[in-house]
């Protein structure tokens, strides 16, 4: 056993043993007020409404009061306070979350991710529609590990669920508006209103602007945001054994300044063999580009970026109550993504290095399930299609030795799938849970390249390329343990498969070997332990869990000069996860998550042709997150001050491990102070993000072999402003 599995041992079993003597002492303490208990969370991890410490899963839920205490206001933002996640973001072009280390960086807007996201019950395959804003969402759930069960659909890693207020019989709503520097104006709001006795609906909208976060000396700002949301729902209720839910919703990015990098003089470091990059302060490009500052909010670039983006989509989610506690469910969705992007990738004053992005993605997706329960069975089973199709031309243009380099592809799937999960209470306070998923994914890549001065000029679809057209019969399943032995506290031990589909890389310049393209399906089998304890009456509750992960044919991102490339590598993953959060006295909440993670992945490819083991990507060995959050009565209403801070040890960026993707430890804390009126009618506030103006990467490219320069994605710098919000209807 390992130091870390001790420590990670260690704590559950004292947490363990604290929360059965704290459960004794407080059945003799009266009885608490419920402002001083931790509040209920109900969560749908398990396609079923269950308080959150009912599930043998390690997860963590974010309800709507805690987002707005803290001033969630993007989609990112609950990486901030979920243990063992982390995400990177070029702007708004693509989003990728990373959970216990798993994670793809490949920017390939075809690429689907191993950490699912899901919105309200629909999973959203590209990786181009999650950015946006978090606006009137009632809760967010982040399941860790492997959910090939239940949700199935590529969750190697785990998946995130948005998961949005839903209309109700009563009319209400509010709007909230906030502004601050950079020139931000946000807005969100909801409209809740009857329509009669069987029908209701809800508008919810949500705008955020602000300038760019970083300085062009020759050009506009870049990074700025313009963006707007809506949704609209409604619900229908004829019986009270049936309901259905209709929800239309969309998203739009409106000419934003888009290449939001950092540029760094980097070269190759032959002294090891791998040629990896290594930073050259005060260095220059191989075009001769010098940068006269350090400060990475101050670039030089000779072009403007575009991103245009509009996201459109629909969700039917029918549900019928029948007999005998059974309950049938539908939920049939349809996305749509156009988008243009372009960025200047040489990040100076010269026209180097340009990459432009055209992009328009079709998805349909239907699941039909059905629950039931009798005596002590609990049973969940249903079939799921998805369908989709992504048309991408991706273009690189450099002046020699690469030239200009185009790529069209499109990426088909057709993917049935069956699922189910028991659940038996075979004996006094234990459940036995089993599950099982099969998927058939049917993908079909039409590929062709063009690249000047390689010269190259491929085709790569069947039959001339039979691995083209390829089918991936997928299995995947849970078997899990679950003991109450006191009220409040469950342990369980489980066994995880995970799978994701094979698919293929679509390099937009460089030398393309056609054999390099296709890449095999990856399986991750998790074993876990784990403890969930409530107690003080409520006031206090402990949640760990450790961890195995047997990761073969990891789908690992790599960039061979100037060719992206995915391969398959094996990985290794252990570590744990521990949350506590305590009401130790009125009107103070406490909340602290500790993630451990040891990550290797085996024979990974470096330029220089050595192979090396590596550590995963955005997987810091420790990260460290924690909320205090303070109110007391004054002037007849509530006053509220709360800060939330994460720190993350040090961590790669890149699987390649260069030293240029090496992002040492750092800290971001966050302040907010707030009045709520008496009445609950009015809120205004002040808040501080990145209090210490701290800079910090979430992502690297490193172009050192390529253009002799480094592209680091810095996270957004101090932001501060005031907001106020009106309720009605309350």
């Amino acid at each position: 056993m390992t130091n870390a599995n001790r420590t990670i041992g260690f704590a559950v079993a004292v947490l363990l043993g604290f929360s059965f003597a704290s459960a004794g002492r407080a059945m003799a303490a009266e009885t608490a007020a419920d402002d001083d208990k931790l509040p209920e969370i109900v969560v749908t991890a398990q396609k079923r409404e269950q308080n959150l410490q009912d599930v043998g899963t390690s997860l963590t839920a974010l309800d709507s009061s805690t987002l707005q205490s803290l001033g969630m206001k993007d989609v990112t933002a609950i990486a901030g306070q979920v243990p063992g996640m982390q995400f990177n973001q070029f702007g708004a072009t693509v989003t990728i979350y990373n959970l216990r280390g798993v994670s793809q960086n490949d920017f390939s807007d075809h690429q689907e991710a191993p950490v699912a996201a899901y919105a309200d019950d629909a999973y959203v395959a590209s990786t181009g529609a999650l950015a946006g804003s978090l606006f009137d969402i009632d809760r967010v759930e982040v399941l860790r590990g492997p959910q090939g069960t239940l949700f199935g659909r590529n969750a190697t890693g785990g998946l995130i669920h948005y998961i949005s207020h839903k209309p109700t019989f009563n009319n209400d709503g509010f709007i909230d508006i906030s502004g601050g520097n950079y020139k931000t104006f946000n807005s969100e709001g909801a409209i809740n209103h009857v329509l009669s006795d069987t029908l209701a609906m809800r508008l919810s909208f949500a705008t955020a602007n602000h300038e760019g976060y970083i300085d062009n000396t020759i050009g506009p700002k870049i990074n700025d945001q313009k963006q707007y949301s809506g949704r609209l729902q409604f619900l229908f209720k004829p019986s009270d054994s049936a309901e259905y839910l209709i929800k239309i919703h969309g998203l739009t990015n409106d000419n934003e300044t888009a290449g939001n990098y950092s540029w760094g003089a980097s070269v190759p470091d032959a002294t090891d063999g791998t040629f990896r990059g290594v930073f050259v302060p005060g260095g220059s490009d191989f075009f001769g580009f010098t940068k006269n500052n350090t400060d990475p909010f101050v670039q030089s670039e000779d072009r403007r970026g575009i991103f245009n983006r509009t996201v459109i989509g629909s969700t039917i989610h029918a549900t019928w109550r029948l007999a005998n506690d059974m309950t049938l469910t539908s939920v049939t969705d349809y996305l749509r993504v156009q988008k243009r992007y372009g960025e200047d990738s040489d990040v100076s004053s010269s026209p180097i290095f340009n990459y432009d992005v055209f992009y328009h993605y079709r998805q349909f997706s239907e699941e039909i399930r059905l629950n039931g329960a009798s005596g002590g069975f609990r049973w969940v089973g249903g079939l799921y299609y998805l369908n989709y199709k992504s048309d991408d031309i991706g273009t690189t243009n450099i002046i020699q030795p690469i030239g200009f380099g185009v790529a069209e592809f499109t990426t088909k799937n057709s993917s049935p799938s069956v699922f189910a999960q028991v659940e038996y209470d075979f004996a006094p306070r234990w459940t036995v849970i089993a599950g099982a998923r099969y998927t058939n994914d049917d993908k079909k890549f039409d590929y062709a390249y063009v690249c000047e001065t390689c010269p190259q000029n491929i085709r790569y679809v069947a039959p001339d390329f039979p691995d083209a057209n390829k089918k991936f019969d997928i299995g995947t399943g849970k078997i899990e343990l679950d003991f109450k032995p006191a009220q409040g506290t469950l342990l369980y031990a489980s066994v995880n498969r995970g799978a994701k589909g094979g698919g293929w890389s679509a390099p937009t310049s460089g030398f393309v070997d056609p054999s390099t393209l296709p890449y095999k399906a990856e399986t991750l089998t998790s074993y876990e332990l784990g403890v969930k304890s409530t107690f003080l009456d409520g006031a206090a509750r402990i949640n760990a869990a450790t961890f195995y992960y047997d990761y073969k044919d990891y789908q690992g991102f790599f960039l061979n000069v100037a060719t992206q490339v995915v391969e398959n590598v094996n990985a290794k993953v252990k570590g744990g996860e521990l949350e506590f959060a305590i009401v130790p006295l009125h009107g103070l909440n406490l909340q602290v998550g500790i993630s451990h993670l040891e990550t290797s992945v085996a024979n990974v490819p470096t330029p220089g042709g050595v192979f090396i083991t590596a550590e995963m990507p955005q997987a810091p060995r420790w990260s460290i997150n924690a909320v205090a959050r303070y109110e007391w009565a004054v002037a007849g209403g509530t006053a509220s001050v709360s800060a939330d801070t994460k720190w993350n040890a040090v961590q790669y960026l890149e699987l390649i491990n260069a030293q240029v993707d090496r992002e040492p430890s750092y800290a971001l804390t966050n302040a907010r102070l707030a009045y709520n009126t008496g009445d609950g009618k009015w809120d205004v506030s002040a808040y501080v993000r990145n209090l210490t103006n701290k800079e910090y990467r979430v992502y690297n490219l490193d172009l050192s072999g390529f253009t002799g320069s480094n592209q680091s994605v810095y996270g957004t710098p101090r932001t501060y402003g005031v907001g106020v919000r009106y309720n009605w209807g309350r």
